[in-house]
């Protein structure tokens, strides 16, 4: 039965890289709004403030050395702040005001080494601001002649108005930070889904999850292996008997048909059933490179397409179908002979038994009573028997089929059903079939690529 505890040798890293490189877009995605949010709140929130300045000179009245007249003035730098922020300088500007209001900020700077005073006025008007700021030129004298008599100001840079904001909105500054945290954000988010569904990752978590026998696992392999397949987008599934294959899926394929034959001659079976839980779990390519790797064992082989729904077995073998010369003419006709309905391929050693979507006749084509006799001259026929079943999730027809076999291979795609429907597939198999041998972890992944 399936353990709920989350254990970290059932997580691939390799399943996990793959699904974020799968899921890149969802990170872009993440980011890009991460930043037009980011800019919009800050565009909402921010306020901006104009500053206008002037500066002043201090000196002494009457000293007639720069040196003395400097040292005055560092000395009373400090009084001279409390002067240009003082609250009565403040409320002497509000007074003269237009509208009586200032929300301004009044800030003094003494420059270093000089006798220079810098004052500035904020606020969030430009033109308040400066007439803040020339109102400060106009009321100091009055405050501070009354603190500093020996002492005098002279405005050598008189207020402007200010045309751009003092806090200019820098948000480009920002934005590697936040692509960041939301790259972070979104890849977090993936591999938290990928870690947490509950699905087959690796063989380790297959021995625990199902309840079946893990016969092999065949490695992930990449479908259109040459380029006249890539551009034409045919999807053509990935064959032992191809070149281009990696030798790791084909010794896979190789074991799972050793694995998978020692089981069947110990009993004496022929028939092999193999189907899946759900579709695009790779089980008629599972079955066509059973058949191939039996064919070059030099096994007479005889490898049927009995998905009469959706039939795929003339797409991975590029072979063309002719119509009235296929497994479901055969089955829905009176003659006894199968042979002029399959199909004898040379190229591959193994006789095909190709279909086509039979439509509403399904129901009547499985109710004949021609499979299993059919099934049976074949055992007579051939050494083995490969049936190539609709998904159980799919149709019922693979749980019809079932009773005719010798035994049923299940085919499970890593990190693609949930494992309570593996298992709820898996036992309604065993309840038609008379023996489930096991299942194949199908699409493992032990590299990115």
């Amino acid at each position: 039965m399936e353990e709920k505890a989350l254990r970290l040798d059932e997580i691939n890293i390799h399943g996990l890289i793959a699904q974020l490189l799968k899921h890149l877009w969802v990170v872009v995605a993440v980011c890009i709004s991460a930043i037009l949010c980011y800019t919009s709140l800050l565009r909402l929130a921010y306020t901006p403030r104009y500053t206008s300045a002037a500066t002043f000179m201090v000196s002494a009245k009457d000293s007639t050395s720069a040196y003395n007249s400097l040292t005055t003035t560092q000395s009373m730098a400090s009084v001279f702040v409390e002067v240009f922020q003082s609250n009565v300088l403040r409320e002497k500007i509000q007074e003269q005001m237009p509208d009586g209001k200032f929300d301004g900020a009044i800030n003094t700077t003494m420059i270093p080494e000089t006798n220079l005073l810098m004052v500035t006025v904020t606020s969030k008007e430009p033109e308040t601001a400066f007439r803040a700021m020339n109102l400060v030129v106009e009321n100091y004298s009055s405050i501070s002649d009354y603190l500093f008599a020996n002492a005098q100001l002279e405005v050598i840079k008189d207020p402007e108005i200010p045309v751009l904001p003092s806090n200019p909105l820098n948000v480009e500054k920002d934005y590697p930070m936040v692509l960041v945290l939301a790259a972070l954000l979104a890849m977090g988010g993936v591999s938290a889904v990928y870690i947490l569904r509950s699905t087959v990752k690796n063989p380790k978590a297959a021995r625990r999850k199902i309840d079946a026998r893990l016969l092999r696992t065949i490695n992930h392999e990449e479908k259109n292996k040459t380029l006249r397949s890539k551009l034409h987008r045919k999807n053509i599934a990935p064959l032992i008997t191809n070149a281009l294959i990696k030798k790791d899926f084909i010794e896979d394929n190789l074991s799972l048909c050793s694995a998978l034959e020692y089981h069947a001659r110990k009993r004496g079976q022929k028939v092999i059933l193999v189907t899946s839980v759900g579709e695009n779990e790779g089980k008629s390519t599972i079955a066509a490179n059973l058949a191939l790797a039996l064919a070059e064992k030099n096994r007479k082989v005889v490898l049927l397409d009995c998905d009469f729904r959706k039939p795929s077995l003339h797409k991975i073998f590029e072979i063309p179908v002719q119509k009235g010369q296929t497994l479901n003419a055969y089955l829905l006709q009176d003659g006894q002979d199968p042979s002029p309905y399959l199909t004898e391929s040379k190229k591959y050693g193994i006789t095909l038994g190709l279909s086509q979507n039979s439509g509403r006749s399904i129901t009547r084509l499985l109710n004949s009573g021609k499979l299993p006799a059919l099934l049976q001259r074949l055992r007579q026929q051939a050494d083995y028997v490969i049936l190539d079943t609709p998904p159980i999730f799919a149709t019922a027809d693979a749980e019809t089929i079932a009773p005719m076999a010798d035994t049923a291979l299940l085919v499970v795609r890593a990190d693609f059903m949930h494992t309570d429907s593996i298992n709820e597939g898996l036992a309604r198999l065993k309840q038609s079939a008379p023996e489930v041998c096991g299942f194949a972890l199908n699409n493992y992944r032990t590299s990115i690529w």
